[in-house]
């Protein structure tokens, strides 16, 4: 299946600097394989003077019945009166092994830069369980529960460097409100194992209207992003609200 997003509004422009990959149980089932591309970009000069870049790619391979490759990457610049005020790279690549019908165990390693945490270059890598299953009766998705170690690597503009164990747990709540409505929910929490006062987390809740099934829909999506000791400079807090139009083709 190759799929293409020909149309977006408003492109996601969350802070958090590692890559949320998208839950294995919430790609889209293929035989094969699956590539989504999406970019974008915006300009404007007069009274306002503003360019703007997008770019994403989503690929999926089922190598066999329990084994499967997931790789996302990102990047979005923005510029404002000549000043940047968006500018981040963001990677992931995720291994599943199906152990049963409703337990994967997960490998994950994810890549970031982002200018305005001060972030040069983050990786942090993963390997843990999770386990999935359907909340509503006849529900396309599925709630999931994981969790694992996640030892992090980062390097700042300040020029601190910090190794870090740190912990990874992920909720996924699906509610399927109508035929042409779903609800949906994610909270990650990332605590530093030898001092779990230090940590961050993500939430997202999402609404989704089906304009034409398997076409055209409509997304709203709220996000709360938190770091309890970011870097000097930088707050700790950030809240988003996003809205996206998209029309998908796919063979």
């Amino acid at each position: 299946m190759l799929c293409f997003i020909t149309g977006t509004l408003a492109a996601q422009q969350a802070r958090y600097d590692d890559l949320r990959i998208r839950a294995p149980e919430y790609w889209q089932p293929v035989k094969v394989y699956s590539l989504d591309l999406s970019a974008g970009g915006s300009y404007a000069n007069g009274n306002v003077d503003s360019t703007g870049y997008y770019g994403r790619m989503d690929f999926n391979r089922i190598l066999n019945e329990k084994n499967s490759v997931f790789i996302q990457a990102e990047g979005n610049h923005v510029e404002y009166g000549g000043a940047v005020v968006q500018d981040k790279l963001r990677g992931a690549l995720l291994y599943t092994y199906a152990l049963s019908p409703h337990v994967n165990l997960y490998l994950s390693s994810t890549h970031a830069q982002n200018k305005f945490l001060l972030l040069n270059y983050r990786t942090a890598d993963s390997a843990g369980v999770c386990y999935h299953f359907l909340l509503q009766k006849n529900a396309r998705d599925r709630m999931l529960i994981s969790a694992g170690p996640m030892p992090e690597y980062s390097s700042y503009k300040t020029g601190v460097i910090q190794r870090e164990f740190r912990g990874a747990a992920r909720l996924i709540v699906p509610l399927q409100l109508s035929d042409y409505a779903k609800l949906g929910t994610d909270f990650m929490y990332f605590p530093l194992i030898a001092d779990p006062g230090d940590y961050r987390t993500y939430t997202e809740a999402s609404l989704q209207f089906t304009i034409v099934p398997e076409k055209w829909s409509f997304r709203i999506t709220a996000n709360n992003e938190y770091s309890s000791r970011p870097q000097p400079g930088v707050k700790r807090n950030d809240v988003s609200l996003n809205y996206s139009v998209s029309l998908k083709f796919a063979k």
